[in-house]
């Protein structure tokens, strides 16, 4: 045969071409696979994205509706069946049509030589083209039955864009599985196969819809479709998702994904592999994590006036392409479960498509006073209570070669005595400076990085105050350990990778180590309650979530940055505001302000029955006892401001209140 011996003569190994046409080697045919997307699947096996160059499912071919399949047939290549590749019958006239259109075969090639040409061919029109195409199809043939070749068919044709194959094309024009198609969708498919861009149906829906219903009368024709139901179905109009429907919905996330897959096995995996990733994302959470984050920032864009608004911006993207980086305020939300670690949401910005700058994993920000409960996780570790009392007036703490150190209260007040409980719920800098000193500043740069913070953290007062620069990800991480009750966790993305055989590739599952004692982690997350319930993040419960909360704002002292990190029995949850510029958001921001209202509302979706949920768990050796606040002794009954106070057995107060006798 022609055919055999042009492909098999005149080998070329190292490019797997061979012959006087330069053809794919039999091999290389034989052995043909064409690249698959990733798909990225978030905990619920919900489709998140499709990692790809060109985007193709594979399936087989029992999954494709007979509708579509006996009516491609008919219309593209109806004697599919009895001819070897060409169909002989159609020949003569092709070859009349080429010489009268000049080489043009418009029209003529079999689905066989359709499929050797989108395998291995580029779409130029030529007589050396159509030669090749024909002893493709030849070989094809040869080397595979008809079922095989309607397969391969179905999963390679072209439908507009990077969609290749029936199985993507159902997905992005119908939202479902192939397998589900209804014959009027079907009919669709097959319609937009000759012309993906003259059969749009975006910019060309008469056109795809006369071609629709032509398909429709070649089911009835065939005897899938009986009178009544073929003129019902010719009566349906054009139903298509809407165009740019299915986005991604976590592009950060994904993005992080995608780097991941690409450094430990290559873009090559990310791109052509067919590939399922698993990860512990869940979309429901993602959305509402979304609408709160973008909700969030409008609403103090509206309600502070800002100049520069995200609305402004899109706006003027719409008439101008080329405009910088967005420069308008920007947050990031990441949420875990307590206990394994598992990410359920991650926002890294407003919008991906602006800014591909990820500030949950990427952005190191000043922390603020969200890291003030390291230094109280110290100090309760260390023997003190929550019930200590500390005195909120100056303090200058002389540092060598350097000015003294004086830190100030963010009102630029000074509130006299207060119990730590008081002290962190209000937030107060001086007391925060206080207890560092008292413990040295090494001893809470070691517990920060013992709970999960990363870097190195340097051993300054400032410190105490957030001085350093942190990631989102990493404060999330670290809080996350007093709702783990002193179990740190790493946070995971992907539960599990495996090929496009299932066989698994990676697997991580959740590994906590102790790093702190149940103890220690319950009267510090009961004094950030405090922070929640009366303290300065009570946003939360203005906006109406009721359940159990601990947490710790943070804001820098030029209001640039805006944190609120908290967690709930089963989720933990950090948000950041702020400008990529690092500049005031406005006077008077802070995290209580900007961040704790979403955290409020992202919260409501995620626990809907929180107004029944029960609190933090206590762990053994946990007490309760009425003291004083003013002096943080046992409480007597002339005591005018009482509070049942938890602490570690064995730490509580011996002795009644001295300020206050009995009456």
């Amino acid at each position: 045969m022609l055919a055999g011996l042009l492909l098999t003569g005149c080998g070329d190994a190292e490019a797997g071409r061979t012959g006087l046409f330069d053809l794919p080697s039999p091999d290389s045919i034989s052995n043909y696979q064409a690249p698959a997307s990733t798909r990225v699947l978030d905990c619920k096996g919900r489709v998140i994205a499709d990692l790809f160059q060109e985007k193709r499912r594979p399936v087989p071919l029992e999954s494709i509706p007979q509708y579509l399949r006996a009516a491609v047939i008919a219309v593209e290549d109806r004697r599919f069946y009895t001819h070897w590749g060409l169909d002989a019958i159609r020949l003569p006239g092709a070859l009349w049509g080429a010489l009268r259109r000049a080489g043009d075969f418009k029209g003529t090639s079999t689905i066989t030589q359709q499929l050797a040409r989108s395998m291995f061919l580029t779409p130029e029109r030529s007589v050396r083209r159509k030669l090749k195409e024909a002893m493709l199809a030849v070989e094809l043939e040869r080397r595979y039955s008809k079922e095989e070749i309607l397969e391969l068919y179905f999963n390679q044709v072209w439908y507009g864009g990077s969609v290749y194959g029936v199985q993507a094309a159902a997905e992005k024009y119908f939202g479902k599985n192939v397998s589900q198609l209804t014959p009027v969708e079907c009919a669709t498919l097959g319609a937009m196969l000759a012309n993906p861009s003259a059969y749009s149906p975006y910019y060309h829906p008469e056109r795809l819809l006369q071609r629709r219903n032509f398909f429709l009368g070649k089911m009835r024709q065939l005897g899938l479709l009986n009178p009544e139901d073929h003129q019902e179905a010719r009566a349906l109009p054009l139903t298509v998702l809407p165009l740019g429907s299915g986005r991604n919905e976590a592009p950060y996330f994904v993005e992080v994904i995608r780097r991941h897959l690409a450094e430990r096995y290559g873009t090559d995996f990310v791109y052509r592999s067919g590939s399922f990733v698993y990860t512990t994302l869940d979309l429901d959470l993602q959305r509402k994590a979304n609408e709160v984050v973008e909700a969030g920032c409008a609403a103090i864009e509206r309600d502070y006036k800002l100049k520069v608004t995200k609305a402004r911006y899109d706006s003027a993207a719409l008439r101008d392409s080329n405009l910088p980086p967005p420069n308008y305020l920007q947050a990031a939300l990441v949420a875990m479960e307590t206990r394994t670690g598992y990410v359920r949401a991650f926002v890294g910005g407003r919008d991906f498509r602006r800014s591909e700058f990820d500030r949950v994993t990427q952005a190191e920000r000043q922390a603020g006073s969200t890291f003030k409960p390291f230094v109280y996780v110290a100090a309760i570790d260390q023997g003190m209570t929550a019930a200590n009392v500390e005195d909120d007036a100056p303090i200058c703490i002389p540092i060598a070669g350097q000015p003294d150190y004086s830190p100030r209260n963010y009102d630029g007040k000074f509130l006299g005595r207060m119990s730590l409980r008081r002290a962190l719920a209000l937030s107060r800098n001086v007391i925060a400076v206080k207890l560092a000193q008292r413990l040295g500043p090494q001893l809470v740069a070691q517990y920060g990085n013992l709970m999960g913070i990363t870097k190195k953290l340097p051993p300054y007062y400032s410190l105490a105050l957030g001085s350093v620069e942190v990631t989102l990800m990493e404060m999330t991480t670290a809080l996350n350990t007093l709702a783990n009750s002193g179990l740190k966790v790493r946070p995971i993305l992907v539960q599990k990778v495996t090929d496009a055989r299932g066989v698994v590739l990676e697997e991580n599952r959740p590994e906590a180590v102790r790093v702190l004692q149940p103890t220690t982690a319950y009267v510090v997350t009961s004094m950030l309650q405090s922070v929640v319930n009366e303290g300065t993040a009570t946003a939360i419960r203005r906006v109406g979530y009721t359940g159990p909360a601990a947490g710790k704002t943070g804001t820098t002292d030029d209001y640039t940055d805006n944190w609120f990190v908290g967690y709930t029995p089963e989720l933990s949850c950090g948000i950041w505001a702020g400008y990529d510029q690092r500049r005031p958001v406005f006077r008077g921001a802070t995290g209580g302000v900007v961040c704790a209202p979403m955290w409020g509302e992202f919260m409501k979706a995620a626990r809907p029955d929180s107004a029944a949920a029960d609190s933090f768990p206590a762990p053994d050796r946990i007490i309760s006892l009425p003291v004083c606040e003013l002096s943080g002794n046992l409480a007597t009954s002339a005591c005018p401001r009482v509070r049942y106070e938890v602490f570690v057995l064995g730490s509580e107060p011996r002795r009644s209140c001295p300020l206050h006798g009995r009456p």
